[in-house]
């Protein structure tokens, strides 16, 4: 932390005056202190080796920390996004925590604060973070509990709506669609015109990838909140019941691959840079893979836009996504003296400076990274990420989300595959929710 100017400067002043008394000999019962060196201290940190930053990036910030702290080692246990939940839970039951910094995904954020398992951040962002307002407060949201702040904003992962310009121009089209009207006629021209028999392709799987889809599209109908302010499931009305008409929809006029119900998000995303679809949403990782010729036969081909949506909504951002957000956490069993040098690890990670260093890997959290030249050199989409970031949609905020979330995926992947009505797979989805709180 940097000291005020008066303090600098009266430390300066005590130096001088000690090398002062030292030469006139006027220090004759002054006996020199002996330097202290700091106690050695390990930091563990859990992070995940499927997405975000790679572990080669993570490894290297933890180097450069150390630099900075040499009396700091991080050490990092690296587990795939499917194991990090229970071992998250494993280590909040320990009498002391196993992992002193976790990555926490935001879809985990009330059930860590219900259930006690991490500290709320406030009085170190307040303390520490000179200009909170430099992140999006869409992103903050995701972390947000009843007024507390529960894990530090790390990645900003979010989707992206991403088309074929050239497939577009052969079936008569100048432009991608702006509203969800014009990407069903698109959609079906390209399918009548035989360029393609499955215009479009997603990761409609039963994972947690079609809940964000779910979400995302009822944001396009109008309101991405599949609950009411007051905690009500409301899946079988308004927005989310159109969006769930919608994705079975295009499913039984074979609009979309059918493979998508069997596709996860890097299934989607090669399908469309190998060019067999015209349409893709997904995760910002695409915009990279479209443009890399060894990963790509769509090279200058793809592009990246905001999101149809229904006229009429979303007046705001003309847009509508799904958050990815992911934060960094302090588990509350850390012992005491070991939380200060947790958070100056978070604050180091999280910081401008170093996201501003891996621009290749995250889109950045920090607005004044996100819009400097370097992005914009290196990402020539930027202004569009900036306008779905400020159009996400988060999942759920429930203590109990990953029992939701698994009855959201059952009655979604039945709705879209006709295995039960549209209108009763929305009605059991919610009837199923309510009954976790009669």
């Amino acid at each position: 932390m940097r000291l005020p100017v008066s303090k600098v400067w009266v430390g300066l002043s005590s130096a001088g005056l000690l090398s002062a008394l030292l030469a006139t000999g006027f220090t004759s019962g002054v006996h020199r202190q002996p330097v202290v060196k700091p106690k050695p201290v390990t930091l563990s940190v859990l992070y995940m080796n499927q997405a975000g930053y790679t572990t080669s990036v993570l490894t290297q910030m933890g180097k450069t920390f150390h630099h900075l702290h040499p009396n700091v080692t991080v050490k990092f246990t690296f587990l795939p996004y499917p194991q990090m939940h229970s071992a998250i839970l494993t280590s909040s039951a320990a009498p002391t925590a196993q992992y002193d910094v976790v990555l926490s995904d935001l879809i985990w954020t009330a059930e860590f604060a219900d259930k006690g398992y991490t500290i709320p951040l406030n009085a170190y962002i307040h303390r520490y973070i000179k200009n909170p307002g430099g992140i999006p407060q869409s992103i903050w949201n995701g972390f947000l509990i009843h007024g507390k702040i529960m894990a530090m904003p790390f990645l900003a992962n979010f989707q992206n709506f991403y088309y074929n310009k050239k497939l577009l121009k052969e079936a008569g089209f100048r432009s991608g669609p702006r509203t969800m009207a014009q990407w069903l006629h698109q959609m079906e021209v390209l399918k009548a015109k035989h360029i393609l028999r499955y215009p479009y392709e997603d990761s409609w799987k039963q994972a947690e990838g079609l809940v964000c889809d779910y979400v995302r599209t009822a944001g396009e109908f109008g309101n991405g909140n599949l609950f009411t302010p007051q905690g009500k499931p409301i899946m079988n009305r308004g927005p989310a019941l159109k969006a769930l008409q919608w994705m079975h929809m295009l499913y039984a006029k074979g609009l979309i691959n059918p493979n998508s119900l069997t596709a996860d998000e890097p299934t989607a995303a090669d399908a469309f840079a190998a060019g067999q679809v015209a349409f893709n949403t997904n995760w910002t990782f695409v915009t990279g893979i479209m443009n890399t010729p060894s990963e790509s036969k769509i090279v200058g081909q793809g592009v990246v836009a905001p999101f149809p949506v229904v006229p009429g909504t979303n007046t705001r951002t003309h847009s509508a996504t799904i958050s990815g957000y992911q934060g960094l956490a302090i588990p509350a069993n850390v012992p005491k003296a070991l939380k200060p040098w947790a958070w100056k690890w978070i604050q180091f990670a999280t910081s401008a400076t170093v996201q501003a260093r891996h621009l290749r890997s995250q889109w950045p959290v920090w607005t004044s990274v996100a819009s400097s030249a370097a992005e914009a050199k290196l990402n020539p989409s930027y202004k569009v990420y900036e306008q779905n970031l400020n159009a996400a949609y988060n999942r759920p905020k429930v203590a109990n989300y990953l029992t939701v979330s698994a009855i959201i995926q059952q009655y979604v992947h039945e709705a879209i595959a006709g295995t039960l009505p549209v209108k009763q797979a929305a009605n059991e989805m919610v009837h199923q929710i309510e009954a976790l709180h009669p």
